[in-house]
């Protein structure tokens, strides 16, 4: 036990490192990190005023990360850094988490440490635990529940389970996981362990319906969310063979390649062995151990998979295939080790492939990161003119569609506008602009930017738009990005 205790530790420390130091000096991975940002920060100052209500817990997002990264801000006063700390402990506590996991399945000390090493110092992995979103402190709360799944500790599992379905919705599914697998493994059902699992979903839609009067307002809210998507992004709003690479390539190389392959052998065989699982719990393979990994790898990509089909999930982002990664590298060691012990003669090419796709994974995803950071680099300048620039007392606006710049302005948000509420006329925008009194025009070189796609031939040549003129561009080549201001010309 304590030397169980010591090797937690010291995994611990190792993951640590680089998540932390990416929290302090990484930007966010995503825009989404500075609207939780902001919702950390609201609820820490209304719990350190005594002022805190149930209901302010209703939001988009689900509220347990949020709730404990306010917790540490009470003590740390910086929601930026609270944020990143929470998500960089979880994400270290995750790569623990995964050597374990395989350990167990494995029984293979060198195997667990090989899969340790390669979700330690993934580029993704450490981006995202240093960035303030759930993505990673979900991962943690499922892997948890997996573990003691595998430990046979169904109430743990089921808490761990809980917490998970407090921080994304998705984890809402393991109320019908979990019953079938410990019938399978075990031919009964704990029901105090459904009822755990049961409690994230009522007391959201409890909240719901305190705050707003309907249960089921958050799925509103993220239909309305959907909606507006699709309409400012037509190009994503109908497959397309682009899109559909894009979004393959994505998940393939998010959720690495070789897990990937891993994952589908093992469910193969899993499915080939259900029968005589199904009647009995002895297996000299481990067929059996390998079980509830695969089917929780599997319920995860199917519910993405389905989304991104019927169009609920018309974008994978690289942060959906985190959880796919982190569920899936105990599936590759066990597969690795399943071959070797079958076919010896083939085990050496197969571990050459193996490292070979991973170090590939590897560039492609630290390419990636690279690029991101470079993204926020131009982001930020513009944000930081704007703040320099703007009185945010006057009764003037900004338009602006690119939510990081909006966040990392700290300018207050109801000074800003954007394409949702702007006409798609050139004459009709222009007198939106007057109207408005919009003192700080932001054009973004994308589909999405409704002026940009009035007044592309304007703004690629630097040219005035209405009675806006150019006063600064902000560019980024390796994973382009350009960022254009224009203010309003006095008369």
């Amino acid at each position: 036990m304590r030397s169980n205790i010591s090797k937690m530790a010291a995994l611990f420390s190792i993951a640590s490192l680089p998540r932390l130091l990416g929290a302090f000096f990484l930007p966010n991975a995503f825009g989404d990190a500075y609207v939780y940002i902001q919702e950390i920060g609201t609820l820490s100052t209304k719990i350190s005023n005594g002022h805190f209500r149930l209901i302010d817990l209703f939001g988009f997002w689900l509220p347990l990360y949020q709730i404990i990264s306010a917790l540490l801000n009470l003590f740390i006063k910086n929601g930026f850094y609270s944020g990143k700390i929470v998500a960089a402990l979880f994400g270290a506590a995750t790569c623990v988490l995964v050597y374990f996991i395989t350990r167990r399945l494995t029984n293979n000390v060198a195997a667990a440490s090989c899969v340790f090493i390669l979700i330690v110092f993934n580029p993704l992995h450490i981006f995202y635990s240093a960035s303030a979103m759930t993505d990673v402190p979900h991962a943690f709360f499922v892997s948890t529940a997996l573990y003691f799944v595998l430990t046979g500790n169904w109430i743990v599992a089921a808490i761990f389970g809980a917490f998970a379905g407090f921080t994304r919705v998705e984890s809402w599914m393991l109320i019908a996981l979990f019953p079938f697998l410990q019938l399978t493994r075990e031919r009964r059902v704990s029901v105090f362990a459904i009822v755990v699992l049961v409690v994230p979903p009522m007391f959201w839609f409890y909240i719901s319906w305190r705050a707003t009067g309907n249960w089921l307002a958050c799925f509103a809210q993220r239909q309305q969310y959907h909606d507006w998507l699709l309409q400012m992004n037509p190009a994503i709003a109908h497959f397309s063979p682009v899109n559909v690479l894009r979004d393959g390539a994505t998940l393939l190389i998010s959720s690495d390649i070789a897990v990937l392959i891993a994952a589908i052998m093992a469910g193969l065989l899993v499915i080939k062995r259900m029968p005589q699982l199904l009647k009995s719990r002895a297996n000299s393979d481990g067929t059996f151990d390998i079980v509830a990994p695969v089917l929780f790898f599997f319920a995860f990509f199917a519910l993405l998979f389905v989304a991104y089909l019927t169009h609920q999930q018309p974008i994978i982002f690289p942060r959906y295939g985190l959880i796919l990664f982190t569920l899936g590298l105990p599936i590759l060691a066990w597969t690795f080790l399943l071959i070797r012990k079958r076919r010896p003669q083939i085990a050496r090419p197969v571990i050459v492939v193996i490292i070979t796709i991973c170090l590939l994974d590897f560039g492609i995803q630290f390419a990636g990161a690279v690029g991101t950071v470079n993204q926020y680099r131009a982001q930020r300048a513009v944000a930081d003119y704007l703040r320099d620039h703007f009185d945010p007392n006057s009764g003037a606006r900004i338009f602006c569609d690119e939510g990081t710049v909006r966040a990392l302005s700290g300018i207050p948000q109801d000074r800003f506008l954007t394409s949702v509420v702007a006409p798609t006329d050139r004459e009709a925008f222009l007198k939106f602009l007057d109207e408005k009194n919009v003192e700080y025009l932001v054009v973004v070189e994308a589909e999405r930017s409704r002026p940009f796609g009035i007044f592309r031939s304007a703004v690629e040549y630097d040219e005035r738009i209405g009675n806006h003129e150019s006063v600064m561009a902000s560019r980024t080549d390796f994973i382009y990005t350009a960022i254009h201001v224009y203010r309003k010309i006095e008369r």
